[in-house]
């Protein structure tokens, strides 16, 4: 017996894949957890044992951050390299 999918207009089913992109996206980036904010690409991030803080918030936080990372584009790595002729 086949299975039928509930229909969906045109402008649900949108609002679906878009709900669902974003949630992929979200869950795969980077958010201060002081401030909740995403840090801009080639902003540094301060690591803490438990925490990731943006450059706004890190003069709140007293000690020193065990590492300093800088916020990298998505695409690196992926993009086209350029080599010389052989």
């Amino acid at each position: 017996m086949a299975r039928h999918a509930p229909a969906l207009s045109e402008p649900d089913l949108e609002l679906a894949l878009l709900r669902k992109g974003v949630g992929a996206l979200q869950s795969t980036r980077c958010r201060c957890a002081d401030c909740g904010r995403t840090p801009l690409v080639g902003e540094r991030t301060y690591r803490y044992a438990r925490a990731v803080v943006c450059a706004l918030c890190r003069p709140l936080r007293r000690g020193e951050p065990e590492a300093v990372e800088l916020v990298r584009h998505s695409e690196r790595g992926h993009t086209v390299r350029l080599r010389p002729a052989a």
